[in-house]
């Protein structure tokens, strides 16, 4: 599984992880980051808001911990 379809699948909930996995899926310029290092550069280089990062790093935890119990 891919990490944008993961955030197709995740659900969206009134959080700040959930903000994230709403506006990632809008966005069409989204790579398929392989790590969270790609994905903090990503967004650095959109100049995403602060609270944008721990949002994020929530949800690609729980992107790796989905691809771990599928393995």
């Amino acid at each position: 599984m891919t990490f944008p379809e993961y955030l197709a699948r995740r659900r969206v909930t009134r959080t700040p992880a959930g903000d994230f996995t709403q506006d990632a899926r809008q966005d069409p310029d989204l790579p398929n980051v392989q790590s969270w290092r790609e994905l903090r550069g990503y967004l650095a280089g959109m100049a995403a808001c602060r609270d944008a990062f721990p949002a994020a790093l929530a949800v690609w935890r729980g992107y790796r911990a989905a691809i771990r119990c599928k393995a």
